[in-house]
């Protein structure tokens, strides 16, 4: 009996406390864009009690500011603690609030402290929030010295990673629409093509200098991001793609082609460079490029590539087929999906093991664009099963099955799983236009688990797991990912009918290792990257 057949999701949202509706077309839906789109949230352990508490963007629509600043209340981003698996909303006292149109979020231990900090996206300035060690947060703008990491524009996606190697995390964050200037050379149909394009920014991270906590510095152009002219980007990861120990890029672009950057050793400053190879590499789709998500989906070690389209174009199913340099093979009619995601508008995404028999599942929220009625552009949200066997991945639709269909459809945007309820299996929550988010709680997965947890979670970490009966299963710990989203800082594995992991080994990105034999099933582990040896 295939392992999914006992999963079964329940929205718990309202239940456990996240009860406050998403903001933006409250009194009626209007012609604006950002608000269409915007909708990311981020699991973060702000206070470090080892229960993930839940960050979520918000945003006001154009049409109905007024009516908000009338009642005094100008929407925020909130934050809502998460205590033993019900949430309390602590936006006001811990200083979270994020007085703006906020579109995406990433989480992330920005200055080293030891403590996680956010990273949100706006259509303006974007806003660092500083963990001020679990008591609260505070405005970098706000500060005596800046760090530089407030850039100006309508950004979408971030994703955090140590790209130059010098032990501070960069962030990269991508650039979508400039609604004040028109583009006038472009004939193409459809939004955003009538504006130009806002350029992405990669902001390499020099650590403490002049007083600042850290000090960020916009190097995009410079290492070879965005070679040929702005690009209208929304969804980015970084990932250790070639499993050479650094960081490659990957960013979706709405109706122009996605791209991927192939991080390459360079002499001069500052050390590295990207090089665009997203046509060449076979992911370079030219469709509504939305949400992506890495992830060894046919368990041959290589990270795969999905990423969400609209509509008649279908989903970009990329398996990694790379020897020497990046290269990625169409997989959908291969693992029985050839026309995956056509009739539907996909966000966020994700790949999870959701009924933990040592495989990716693949969760995907969806919701049309643009709005126009809040009921009638709701759609459903989609979990593909991977039935992994010695012939690669089939992807089997059991949405109905584990009861998706009887939640019904929902005007999806950002997703994000994550175990909330730390009772080892994935949960996934969904931000929503026209109500709270959505928080589906996994229950019936039957495989065993493991979770690797860190004091501070350092992107790019890769943890390598030799099961009992010999299988290896491969993960990557990632900071942003899907649709304008943060998921889970842990390392989440199931283990199937395996109860203990024979060899753990855990690499962290400046390549000291950690090897541990006879680890049992079950638990989350916690390792100290201190500890490596």
């Amino acid at each position: 009996m295939p392992s999914m057949e006992l999963v079964r999701f329940t929205d718990v949202a309202v239940e456990v406390g996240l009860d406050v509706p998403r903001s933006a077309f409250r009194w009626d839906v209007g012609p604006d864009p950002m608000a269409m789109m915007a909708g990311g949230l981020c699991w973060i352990d702000y206070d470090r009690d080892g229960w993930l508490d839940l960050f979520v963007t918000d945003t006001w629509s154009d049409g109905e500011w007024g009516e908000w600043r009338a009642q005094g209340s100008i929407p925020t981003s909130r934050l809502f603690r998460n205590d033993a698996g019900r949430f309390t909303d602590v936006t006001d006292e811990t200083g979270a609030g994020v007085e703006n149109r906020s579109n995406g979020c990433v989480a992330a231990d920005l200055d080293r402290d030891g403590w996680t900090d956010l990273y949100v996206t706006t259509e303006r300035d974007n806003v660092l929030l500083w963990n001020d060690h679990g008591d609260g947060f505070l405005d970098d703008a706000d500060l005596e010295v800046p760090s530089g990491a407030s850039t100006y524009g309508w950004h979408a996606g971030a994703a955090v990673g140590d790209v130059d190697g010098n032990g501070w995390p960069d962030l990269f964050v991508s650039g979508y629409a400039d609604l004040n200037h028109p583009n006038t050379e472009t004939t193409k149909p459809g939004f955003p093509n009538p504006f130009v394009a806002e350029r992405d920014v990669l902001l390499l991270n020099g650590g403490p200098n002049g007083g600042a906590r850290v000090e960020f510095r916009d190097v995009a152009s410079a290492v070879g991001i965005e070679p040929d002219g702005a690009a209208y980007g929304l969804g980015a990861v970084l990932d250790d793609l070639d499993l050479d120990g650094d960081l490659d890029l990957y960013v979706a672009n709405d109706t122009m082609p996605n791209q991927l950057y192939e991080h390459v050793s360079d002499e001069s400053a500052p050390g590295f460079r990207f090089v665009e190879r997203g046509i060449e590499a076979g992911v370079g789709d030219e469709g509504a490029g939305m949400g992506v998500s890495a992830g060894d989906v046919d368990g041959d070690g290589l990270p795969d590539l999905v990423t969400t389209n609209q509509l008649t174009e279908h989903h970009v199913l990329a398996r990694n087929t790379t020897v020497d340099t990046l290269t990625f093979a169409d997989a959908a009619a291969a693992a029985g999906v050839p026309d995956i995601g056509v009739g539907q508008t996909g966000w966020g995404v994700s790949w999870g093991d959701v009924d933990l028999d040592g495989d990716l599942d693949l969760v995907v929220a969806n919701g049309a664009v643009p709005v126009t009625d809040v009921d009638a552009d709701r759609e459903p949200l989609v979990l593909l099963e991977n039935r992994l066997d010695d012939d690669g991945a089939t992807l089997v639709d059991v949405s109905a099955p584990v009861g998706l269909a009887e939640l019904g459809p929902h005007v999806g945007r950002g997703l994000a799983m994550a175990d909330f309820d730390n009772d080892g299996d994935l949960d996934v929550a969904v931000a929503t236009i026209g109500g709270p988010p959505a928080l589906l709680r996994n229950s019936g997965a039957g495989g065993n688990w493991l979770e690797i947890a860190f004091p501070t979670p350092v992107p790019g970490t890769s943890v390598t797991a030799r099961l009992a009966d010999g299988t290896v299963v491969r993960r990557q710990l990632v900071a942003g990912s899907s649709y304008l989203s943060s998921e889970d800082p842990r390392v989440h594995l199931g283990l199937g009918a395996n109860d203990v992991v024979a060899e753990l080994l855990i690499v962290f990105p400046d390549g000291a290792e950690r090897r541990l034999t006879d680890v049992s099933g079950g638990q989350v582990l916690e390792i100290d990257p201190e500890d490596a040896g």
